[in-house]
């Protein structure tokens, strides 16, 4: 998801060289999965030239907003404050923790 979030519209191809880094998965792999997160709705898809161009159906700050409530939710009884304090940021101003544009960089 992260490379189709940074680059869109993208193919199989594309994704796979994008990770390839990180992770060098054979491109049957990377299309599997891009095609069960198109199933789950996460991707859209548009047939171009005998190739799927993949554009995300969801944006990373609703993806990241949900993992982080899950988090707070499972772990820390849905209390903010006892996730914050965890995290050891508990003196942190209020305007950086309720910012997402601060994170998203970080977590991309």
């Amino acid at each position: 998801m992260k490379a189709v979030w940074r680059r869109h519209p993208i193919t199989v191809k594309d994704v796979q060289v994008a990770i390839h880094h990180a992770r060098p998965l054979a491109y049957t792999t990377v299309m599997t999965v891009m095609y069960r997160l198109y199933l789950k709705g996460f991707l859209q898809r548009t047939l171009k030239a005998k190739a799927y161009y993949y554009e995300p159906a969801v944006e990373f700050s609703d993806v990241r907003d949900a993992a982080v409530s899950g988090v707070i939710d499972h772990f820390f009884r849905g209390s903010r404050d006892e996730f914050l304090e965890f995290l050891g940021n508990d003196h942190a101003p209020e305007a950086e923790i309720r910012s997402p544009a601060a994170l998203d960089e970080t977590l991309l």
